[in-house]
């Protein structure tokens, strides 16, 4: 199963003598078979001291990449694909067709491995029958 995550970054900022850090937003996270359920990515959220569950930003990509890393393992995914909103729209000002939209994550993505992909059912199994 291949999974997709499509994060926004938003750099720190200084705002009315409130500094607000860096932080990656998951935008939307999504395999072949639909999204996954932003209350199960908030669960997974959960077990990052560095996250915050309620809007799903994490303060670097370290910490993304590793949330994305649980996520897949958990669904029994060998990988995921990260790329920020700003590549996304990149590359779909190029895109034709479908196959070419679908190859903006392998271009501009980066690919997060999973250390041993799950052999239970997965959660998408789970959800959709």
């Amino acid at each position: 199963m291949a999974l997709h995550l499509i994060y926004f970054f938003q750099s720190s900022q200084n705002q009315n003598e409130s500094w607000t850090p860096a932080r990656y937003k998951v935008v939307h996270f999504f395999g072949d078979e639909g999204f996954i359920p932003e209350m199960t990515l908030r669960e997974f959220a959960k077990s990052d001291p560095h996250a915050d569950s309620t809007d799903l930003t994490f303060l670097s990509l370290d910490d993304l990449k590793s949330f994305a890393n649980r996520v897949a393992e958990d669904l029994g995914s060998e990988s995921v694909r990260l790329l920020s909103v700003q590549d996304y729209n990149i590359g779909l000002d190029g895109a034709r067709d479908n196959q070419e939209l679908k190859e903006i994550f392998v271009k501009y993505g980066e690919t997060v491995q999973t250390a041993a992909p799950s052999k239970k059912r997965s959660l998408f199994g789970k959800l959709f029958n």
